[in-house]
């Protein structure tokens, strides 16, 4: 077999540019996936998208989509003019969240982290993290909360609706997690584009020598 016959094409120099090129267009994708639609995502950062409940007592809670919410307690809000002043600390209830559809029990699962709060000086709002909620299939959800003595004083108000804990998860560090992933397969395809080129490079230097020697003068 001659020595030219052996000799890597030029192709592999496209192959090995082609990479980088190719990583930055998945890095991309995972970028785009992974930053929310704005202002729309923000929207769910606002408190207004929350729905209060009066309670002891019950309402029909509509989840549009499926996802995570969180059960808030507002030891300070107004509702209709009335105003809400209680402890910080939530009082101890039994709450239900049902599916009208399917009739299946929604768990209220303990927050990850305590003291998750959030509040509104201008609204006069103010709340804090008492339950998480999964929901998996949207629909209207019978929502409803007694205290164990069945007592029905002091009245306090809850608020459902977005888990903002989780809400800001995906605004601020999935994006940021996409972007180091991203950077990682550039890099990784950037060695081994250098990898071909070198490896390339040096048997094409190889098979000229050869080709030289084999055809001296």
């Amino acid at each position: 077999m001659s020595a030219h016959k052996v000799k890597p094409t030029r192709w592999w120099y496209v192959i090995a540019l082609f990479l980088p090129v190719f990583a930055c267009g998945i890095a991309s994708v995972l970028i785009y996936r992974a930053v929310p639609k704005l202002p729309g995502a923000f929207d769910t950062l606002n408190m207004n998208s929350l729905i209060r409940v009066t309670v002891p007592g019950s309402a029909e809670i509509n989840f549009k989509e499926a996802g995570a919410y969180a059960l808030y307690y507002e030891y300070r809000s107004t509702i209709d003019g009335v105003g809400y002043a209680r402890s910080q600390y939530p009082p101890r209830l039994n709450c239900q969240l049902i599916s009208r559809e399917t009739g299946r029990q929604i768990t209220l699962a303990s927050p990850l982290a305590e003291g998750d709060m959030y509040s509104s000086g201008t609204q006069g709002r103010a709340g804090v993290l008492m339950k998480r909620i999964s929901i998996d299939q949207p629909g209207i959800h019978e929502f409803s909360c007694r205290y164990p003595d069945e007592r029905s004083e002091p009245r306090i108000v809850l608020a459902i609706g977005p888990n903002f804990v989780w809400e800001f998860f995906n605004i601020a560090v999935k994006p940021v997690g996409a972007v180091a992933g991203g950077m990682f397969v550039f890099f990784i395809a950037s060695m081994i584009s250098l990898i071909i080129v070198i490896v390339v490079a040096i048997m094409r230097y190889q098979s000229k020598n050869k080709l030289v020697n084999s055809n001296p003068g």
